[in-house]
């Protein structure tokens, strides 16, 4: 392969973008050449490439963010275990589920480690698969439920000590709520009447932080393998079928409790307004969704107690609640970690969340009757 003939990319990527992906392919396949080069998704993480190779068709390449992941290669060997795991243990046996392949690199790793100690893999590209970022019907809601039920279902025999931590102090809400105390103590600027509002509703629940974590110490839930960022737009779907097939962006697979995942992945399905909503008085918490996602996760056989379907209801309040204090902490220091097109969009950001959070808490006892129905 000759990496300094340019290659189609269909967009504007630059030659040196272009010589950079191709020679990481060269460590992946031998005579095998980049026809089309694309970016794939709207991630704000990896770096991801839709490519087209001559002989072997459709590939997905990405980088992985080290300055995100402390431990790239780490987070490599955690999605090549799982990944493997799932389809061994897969085989045929559930419909409509798939698992993406994991390409070995040619000395034999799951990962390609470069010049510039860059981390890179290439995954098999699931075809006629489409992501959405709301929402838009009850069957795909159920189709949600199922998939990441199928999800948990099929790790359920991974030994979650196997997995390395791929971020540490991720889902940790008591040091999250830790982290806030001191951004709070050293913030001298403006405080506006939006800031001094979600400022009180984060302290006045601060006392909940360690809930989750005295219901594990209590036997009450256990730690499993998780995939730890189960929100809506990382399950994809078929285009013909809309059925969903797949569960995408396993790069936080960890050991974790159940309510992480479905605490996360119901806050994100259930607020119809969506993150950033044009109204705040459109935020709200869909109760029929949440219905019909837990209709679709029982079917899936994934173990799910009746302990764990008890503490449903403070998962998703305290995993809003987490997301509420991170948006509002990287506010008051600046914002340093989530990407933002403004300086207030992380405060907007974390009223967003609190204002789901007061429509969840005036939903407890719906949410709890839901959480306890036999289907």
């Amino acid at each position: 392969m000759d990496v300094g003939v340019p290659i189609h990319s269909g967009e504007n990527l630059g030659l040196e973008k272009q010589t950079e992906i191709a020679t990481a392919l060269e460590s992946f396949f031998t005579a095998d050449s980049p026809q089309l080069i694309r970016r794939l998704g709207e991630g704000n993480i990896n770096d991801t490439y839709f490519i087209e190779l001559e002989k072997r068709g459709a590939v997905v390449l990405q980088k992985i963010n080290a300055d995100v992941f402390p431990d790239p290669i780490k987070v490599a060997e955690n999605v090549n275990l799982v990944t493997s795991h799932l389809k061994a243990k897969q085989s045929g046996s559930i419909q409509n589920f798939t698992t993406f392949t994991i390409y070995p690199a040619i000395n034999g790793e799951c990962y390609h480690l470069d010049s510039e100690n860059s981390v890179w893999r290439v995954l098999s590209y699931i075809e006629n698969s489409v992501t959405f970022r709301r929402v838009q019907s009850a069957h795909q809601a159920f189709e949600s439920g199922r998939m990441l039920g199928c999800f948990h279902h099929l790790l359920d025999d991974l030994d979650p000590a196997l997995l390395h931590n791929p971020l540490p102090g991720f889902h940790n809400l008591p040091e999250y709520c830790s982290h806030y105390q001191h951004a709070r103590a050293a913030y001298h600027g403006f405080l506006s009447t939006d800031l001094l509002y979600c400022c009180g509703e984060v302290e006045a629940r601060l006392e909940d932080a360690w809930l989750l974590e005295k219901a594990h110490q209590r036997g009450e839930t256990v730690y499993r393998v998780i995939h730890g960022d189960p929100k809506f737009d990382n399950i994809l779907f078929d285009q013909t079928t809309n059925m969903a097939v797949a569960m995408i962006d396993l790069d936080t697979v960890s050991s974790g409790l159940l309510q992480y995942d479905l605490g996360d992945c119901l806050r994100s399905l259930c607020n119809r307004a969506g993150e950033q909503p044009e109204d705040y008085d459109d935020v709200c918490f869909d109760v029929d969704i949440c219905r019909e996602f837990l209709k679709g996760y029982k079917t899936s056989v994934a173990i799910f107690p009746r302990s764990e379907q008890a503490l449903l209801y403070h998962a998703i309040r305290l995993l809003t609640y987490e997301l509420a204090v991170r948006f509002l902490s990287d506010y008051l220091v600046g914002n340093r970690y989530f990407k933002v097109s403004d300086d207030e969009e992380n405060l907007r950001r974390a009223l967003t969340q609190i204002k789901l959070l007061n429509d969840i808490e005036g939903q407890q006892v719906g949410i709890e009757a839901i959480a306890s129905s036999p289907s």
